[in-house]
């Protein structure tokens, strides 16, 4: 989580934005939770972890894949990885 106020992104600017209540109670529930010492600092960590993915074009590709795997049922649990595999506890 960064605190820095300006983390060499340039100039700050103001945004104004409206949010329903509900979702501004879970944001500052969030922000709290996960010790931010405010409400902008985490959502300009959302802000920036949306659009500075941070996994690089193979790793999204194989993420994907492996989200297509588990709705395709091409899983397995790990005891069975394990049976398969002749490996033991």
């Amino acid at each position: 989580m960064s605190t820095d106020a300006n983390d060499g992104d340039g100039d700050m600017v103001k945004l104004n934005v409206k949010v329903p209540k509900r979702l501004l109670e879970e944001i500052d529930e969030l922000a709290d939770e996960l010790e931010y010492t405010n409400r902008s600092e985490f959502i300009r960590e959302v802000l920036r972890d949306t659009t500075e993915p941070i996994l690089t074009p193979g790793a999204q590709e194989g993420v994907s894949e492996g989200y297509a795997d588990v709705a395709a049922g091409r899983t397995m649990s790990t005891d069975e990885a394990r049976e398969r595999l002749g490996i033991d506890d």
